[in-house]
């Protein structure tokens, strides 16, 4: 009987690990994301356009969270927690999308989209804290 419980504590606290592992990197994916789309809105505000470096840089980014959001979906069942990461994501790809060319800077929507982003990032954040320590 107290191996049987040892070995559900174990798995228990394994899904535990990996549920903190997961969350840790959509949050930490999402921020560097986020900051690649900021370094395009920058270029394109000096009108510039994609090196390959930068756009190499950028999908890799977008990947990562891509990547990250995949491994949250093995680690919880949380339908919020699992919408709030799309929706982030989503939200970063839209302020990249903002900035479509050379010169072409839609500056009301990148206030809005990042304003957007920056409230869904809390909520994911909050969302994961709520869900780890209730």
């Amino acid at each position: 009987m107290q191996a049987l419980i040892g070995d559900r504590r174990v798995r228990a606290e394994r899904r535990r690990a990996e549920f903190v592992a997961a969350v840790r990197g959509v949050l930490r994916a999402y921020v560097r994301f986020r900051g690649r789309q900021y370094m395009k809105i920058r270029a394109r505000r000096l009108g510039r356009d994609d090196t390959d470096e930068s756009l190499a840089a950028r999908y890799a980014a977008r990947d990562a969270l891509t990547e990250a959001i995949d491994y949250l979906y093995t680690a919880t069942a949380d339908q919020r927690l699992l919408a709030a990461a799309e929706e982030a994501r989503e939200l970063v790809v839209a302020l990249g999308d903002a900035a479509s060319e050379p010169g072409a800077v839609d500056e009301d929507a990148v206030a809005e989209i990042g304003r957007r982003a920056r409230e869904s990032h809390s909520a994911l954040r909050q969302m994961a804290r709520r869900a780890l320590y209730g």
